[in-house]
């Protein structure tokens, strides 16, 4: 998932100087999990804004597990408040980027043209939880994590080496960049020693290809059925007894 933080209060105000009229947007990804656009986040900026004077048209919070970077979710919640988005000054995406962007997207392809500013600052791909999360995976289009024992380099390294370990590992297998750190190619190599793997080190590669990382990206895949998918959602989570 996308980790996030908010912005601080004063500089989403900046972003709306001149601007009266409001619309707020969150979602119920990441910004729900990371609380910085669940529906919650959403009615508290609200009302904050609300105490400078600002007018507040409509508090969009998405349900948990609605993306708002998933269009045919998003555009329907924008649809319902498609007025409050004509009349509004302003637009607050309380989302990622990718969230943002979807729905200005949407908006200006319906003639809808506002100020659209992010609330959030994403901080990229990370996993864990429930309150601890840690980056994982950079996205490089070019996974090596099965000749890796399952520890990307590119992240757990501190100088993202892809070749092996630099010179200069501590005798105790931290990182000489920051010392409170595992080597991640100590670590590779210890879980490859465990799994009877650790030949792999030895096979020459051809270099990494970062030709899928150029920006931007775009990927074209065959559409779900959005409302069998919720069926199921909706079946599992009734499994787990909630009515």
């Amino acid at each position: 998932m996308n980790a996030q933080e908010q912005k601080p209060f004063e500089e989403i105000l900046e972003h709306l100087n001149g601007a009266k009229k409001i619309v707020l947007m969150g979602c119920g990804g990441c910004a729900t999990i990371f609380r910085t656009g669940g529906i919650k986040e959403v009615n508290d900026l609200a009302e904050r804004l609300e105490n400078t004077g600002k007018e507040v048209l409509a508090r969009i919070g998405l349900p948990f597990g609605f993306l708002c970077c998933y269009l045919p979710v998003s555009s329907k919640f924008v649809e319902e408040h498609i007025e409050a988005f004509k009349a509004c000054d302003a637009v607050l995406m309380m989302s990622c980027g990718d969230g943002a962007q979807t729905v200005r997207e949407y908006l200006d392809e319906k003639g809808v043209v506002k100020p659209l500013f992010c609330v959030n600052n994403a901080l990229g791909y990370s996993g864990g939880g429930p309150t601890q999360f840690h980056e994982e995976c950079l996205g490089c289009g070019d996974c090596k994590l099965a000749l890796t024992a399952g520890i990307c380099p590119l992240t757990q390294c501190s100088k993202s080496l892809m070749n092996g370990p630099c010179g200069g590992v501590r005798p105790d297998g931290k990182c000489e960049v920051d010392p409170e750190r595992d080597c991640a190619w100590v670590q590779i190599y210890k879980r490859l020693e465990k799994l009877g793997k650790v030949d792999l080190l030895l096979e020459m590669r051809e270099p990494h290809d970062w030709s899928r990382a150029a920006r931007p990206r775009r990927e074209e895949v065959e559409s779900i059925d959005m409302m069998e998918e919720l069926a199921r959602t909706k079946r599992a989570i009734e499994a787990l007894g909630v009515r």
